[in-house]
């Protein structure tokens, strides 16, 4: 049995614009990374058996689930849609957050467009010039494709494929405008294992090419991840996150960026609308091969109220908020931060499925 066969012309295509990559350097990379687009949408636009002299096309069925006070809970409807703003208070500056769309639409039974659109501000509780206030988009769109599954061994694995921009944009009172394009292509598997936790443990791995069009410099990115979630039981859960980026592009030439995050929650229910859910959250992130010696770490803890409401069976309203109590250290050659504080968060959406 053959599954996803190419056709030669498009590896032929491939083979081509690597070599022109190659010779015209780094510059046109982001040309060859659309290309590599073009090659993953053909790649995975069907699912093809070919048994004996006949093909046969294989459709795989999608499942949706929605978050709701930190359990997924299984829908039938194949499109969401959410938006919903944040409110971070600080001891010197206070952070604003609209997400103004957040959600996807079922395009066919096995493609999907996905968006999100945010918009940041920070606040100064100062007038120094060393602390200005800044503005900031964070936006994402994305076509991703659910591939079928396949076994390694007695394991099944799910598969996810996807093309997509990302757009970031900074600016300050006493800087330029910066304005990154990520244009990627990005390939994800998961499986689960249901010995690990009394819930289980759901894990995914991904590999994304990344050509930027970049605010200083062109260049491109290749990021790894590995992501995993476990139900502990009785309320518990615990997800962490590895991340590992080669980066070549702006001030970055050759950087490696690892990034390790980690979340442990415990949730209780209060009632049909209410829970509570202590959470402890902990980030370590470090630039290598970098000109200046650099390390990042953050952590929280905050036992939140949580909210959600039904007003029909499609649409709802829900909430977060309470008291956290946050640690930032930041070295950066000779500058070094470090800071503890009380702060207090607040996040009020509403989320639309059909």
């Amino acid at each position: 049995m053959q599954k996803y066969k190419v056709m030669r012309e498009y590896k032929d295509i491939f083979k081509k614009n690597l070599k022109k990559m190659q010779k015209t350097g780094i510059k046109n990379y982001i040309f060859f990374v659309l290309n590599i687009m073009l090659f993953g949408v053909n790649l995975f636009s069907k699912n093809i058996e070919k048994v004996d002299n006949s093909t046969k096309v294989v459709e795989t069925s999608r499942e949706r689930s929605i978050e709701k006070m930190n359990f997924f809970i299984p829908v039938n409807e194949q499109n969401r849609f959410s938006t919903y703003g944040e409110a971070d208070t600080r001891q010197d500056k206070n952070i604003y957050k609209y997400t103004f769309g957040d959600g996807y639409i079922r395009l066919t039974k096995n493609w999907d467009f996905n968006y999100r659109i945010m918009r940041e501000f920070q606040r100064y509780k100062t007038t120094e010039s060393e602390n200005p206030d800044s503005n900031s988009w964070d936006n994402e769109i994305s076509f991703s494709r659910k591939n079928k599954d396949f076994k390694i061994g007695n394991r099944v694995f799910g598969s996810n494929f996807a093309v997509g921009i990302k757009h970031a944009e900074n600016s300050t009172r006493v800087t330029e405008n910066s304005r990154d394009y990520k244009f990627y292509a990005e390939q994800k598997i998961s499986t689960f294992f249901p010995s690990l936790g009394k819930g289980g443990t759901y894990t995914e791995y991904g590999l994304a090419l990344n050509g930027v069009n970049g605010s200083i410099r062109n260049g491109y990115s290749i990021l790894g991840s590995i992501g995993t979630s476990t139900t502990l039981g009785y309320g518990f859960q615990w997800s962490n996150s590895l991340e590992n980026e080669y980066m070549d592009y702006n001030n970055y030439n050759g950087d490696l960026r690892t990034k390790y995050e980690t979340v442990f929650r415990w949730t209780y229910e209060l009632g049909k609308h209410f829970a509570i859910s202590p959470e402890a959250t902990f980030k370590v992130e470090k630039y290598f091969k970098h000109d200046v010696d650099n390390l990042s770490i953050e952590s929280s803890f905050g036992p939140y109220l949580l909210y959600s409401q039904n007003f029909t069976n499609k649409v709802r309203v829900y909430g977060k908020a309470g008291p956290v109590f946050r640690y930032e250290k930041t070295k950066y050659g000779n500058y070094n931060y470090k800071k503890s504080q009380l702060t207090g968060y607040a996040k009020l959406g509403l989320e639309y499925i059909f």
